[in-house]
């Protein structure tokens, strides 16, 4: 009994709305159909087709034994205009989810996932001084809609990740290089947007659980030295832990959205990687990192659920990420072991779908955009049926 999973254990996979939906008119729709924005030329216009589709997505969850599924809920469908909620949309997805929970189902709701309406992207989006008070209008406005139905909401997906990328690096919409006062200003936007959408949220149902989908990558240091150990601990600071400490307050559970494990040195480089095994983006596999972000979230004593993890492996062997989700299941019996609040966890993604700056050149789904089983999506499969860690794992 001791290698199994809790009885009331979330195996799901996740996605989100602009990546697989399709049909859609927001700020990332509009950005991506500049020529040289998207790696491969593709665009978002149909990706997977999930919003006619989505019944399809039902199935491959439930044939596969999956208990949740984590998808967004995307706000330019919600409310087009400033102030106006289409009420087609919301019957949309009402229907959605009262077929997730038709086949035993658990749903996990995201909010923003990286995409805003035009209307708000008209008046500088994220950087609007009103951005905050935007979303949490439509934050409670989903909640006292769904309330009722899902329990989990991860409010806010990976901002730092979308600050980086899109005000640092400058690849992602708003493709803004080097703009580092704008980046700070929309990190306290987000603060302030997560903390208030959690206040209209808990006003219109008490009884929701309100997170994140935060990214938190693992760190360690090259040498055991104390120049090391103070810049990894600094980096961790910076990129995991800053942004948790400004809305602990406002956290029911915590998400972890785990991709990268870096080693880190105190001189240039920083991160000083010697990669092995790689996956698509030149990532490391370093499964071993989750474990200790699992172990950095717990200081917070609230319960954690892995909200996204994966790996993009755009081979049709699909080689890597079979062994991967065997090897990431290893860690999470350690760390359940280990008296970790773990509540569930969501693989990154259910099906190949829009990868953002990257188009359709990275693919890191348990099935192919046609809804086909990938060999990856068999082990996870028998994972789940076992409800046990793979006896070879042990």
């Amino acid at each position: 009994m001791k290698n199994k999973f809790p009885p009331d254990f979330l195996f799901g996979s996740a996605t989100s709305a602009h990546q697989i939906e399709g049909h859609l008119n927001n700020d990332w729709s509009r950005w991506e159909k500049t020529p040289g924005k998207i790696s491969d030329g593709s665009t978002s216009a149909v990706s997977a087709d999930s919003w006619n589709r989505w019944r399809d997505d039902i199935k491959i969850l439930k044939n596969s034994g999956q208990n949740a599924y984590r998808f967004s809920i995307e706000w330019s469908r919600i409310e087009p205009k400033a102030g106006f909620f289409d009420k087609k949309s919301i019957a949309h997805y009402r229907d959605m989810i009262d077929e997730l929970l038709k086949n035993d189902i658990t749903p996990m709701v995201t909010l923003w996932h990286f995409t805003s309406p035009l209307w708000l992207d008209d008046i500088g989006g994220v950087l609007n001084r009103k951005f905050p008070t935007y979303f949490s209008r439509f934050a409670g406005r989903m909640a006292k809609e769904f309330g009722d139905k899902i329990e989990l909401w991860s409010v806010l997906n990976e901002p730092t990740v979308y600050l980086n990328a899109g005000f640092i690096q400058g690849n992602w919409y708003p493709g803004k290089k080097r703009q580092y006062f704008s980046a700070v200003k929309a990190f306290f936007r987000f603060i302030a947007a997560h903390k208030q959408a959690y206040t209209s949220m808990k006003s219109a149902n008490s009884r929701i659980k309100v997170g994140i989908a935060h990214n938190m990558s693992a760190y360690f240091p090259v040498k055991d030295r104390w120049r090391d150990r103070f810049m990894t601990k600094f980096t961790k600071w910076f990129t995991n832990e800053y942004f948790l400490n400004q809305i602990k307050g406002e956290l029911d559970f915590i998400g972890i959205n785990h991709y990268l494990t870096h080693h880190i040195q105190c001189k240039k480089p920083i991160i000083f990687d010697q990669i092995g095994k790689e996956q698509d983006y030149w990532w490391p596999v370093r499964p071993y990192g989750i474990r200790e972000v699992i172990k950095d979230a717990g200081r917070y004593h609230l319960p954690i659920y892995i909200t996204e993890n994966g790996l993009g492996d755009h081979g049709e062997a699909d080689k890597l990420r079979g062994r991967y989700i065997e090897e990431i299941f290893e860690q999470l019996r350690l760390t359940l072991k280990g008296g970790a609040d773990l509540r569930g966890y969501f693989f990154w993604s259910l099906i190949d779908n829009f990868e953002w700056a990257s188009g359709y050149s990275m693919k890191f789904g348990l099935h192919t955009i046609d809804r086909k089983p990938k060999r990856s999506a068999e082990v996870y499969k028998k994972i789940i049926e076992n409800r046990r860690f793979k006896q070879s794992l042990l």
